[in-house]
């Protein structure tokens, strides 16, 4: 299998993204998220590419994103990495609609136990598919923003973003 990385300027810094044939694999504001997934999928020499070819259309989307449009991000996600309740709680979360904030205590009984909102928390802090599974929209049942694993700076900076339009 050959894995494609690449990398680009945003509003919010360097973006970070890695995908194979079967989707998108990560994308992640952290250079070191992203070298942290190559060690981890111990990929060999000649299996790992730089192109920005495979990532074309992303980048527009991601653009789009930025410049204020509501984007229905039409990337093919490979959610292999992720345990079968964070695929659950991920496939919820991405149907958060653009600009809105939901709790997690509500993604907690979205996915089926109101008391797992910790565990929801993980899962999102895990979401290897930053903006595209927005846990940007998803902050504590007081409206505190709650954490990110890219930082709280761009967490507020999206939804700064996602409110203006």
């Amino acid at each position: 299998m050959i894995y494609y990385y690449t990398s680009f300027s945003s509003p919010i810094g360097r973006i970070y993204a890695l995908k194979t044939e079967k989707g998108l694999k990560l994308l992640t504001f952290s250079k070191n998220e992203l070298e942290s997934q190559l060690h981890k999928l111990k990929i060999k020499n000649g299996k790992l590419k730089n192109n920005k070819t495979p990532f074309l259309n992303l980048k527009k989307e991601l653009l789009d994103y930025f410049s204020g449009k509501k984007v229905n991000f039409s990337e093919k996600l490979d959610f292999s990495s992720g345990t079968e309740f964070q695929k659950k709680v991920w496939k919820e979360m991405r149907k958060i609609p653009y600009g809105q904030k939901k709790s997690y205590k509500w993604l907690a009984q979205r996915v089926g136990d109101f008391k797992k909102a910790r565990a929801v928390g993980n899962a999102c802090g895990s979401n290897p598919f930053g903006i595209i599974i927005p846990c940007h929209r998803v902050v504590k049942e007081d409206r505190g923003l709650g954490g990110y694993s890219g930082g709280l700076w761009i967490k507020k900076k999206l939804l700064e973003l996602e409110a203006k339009t």
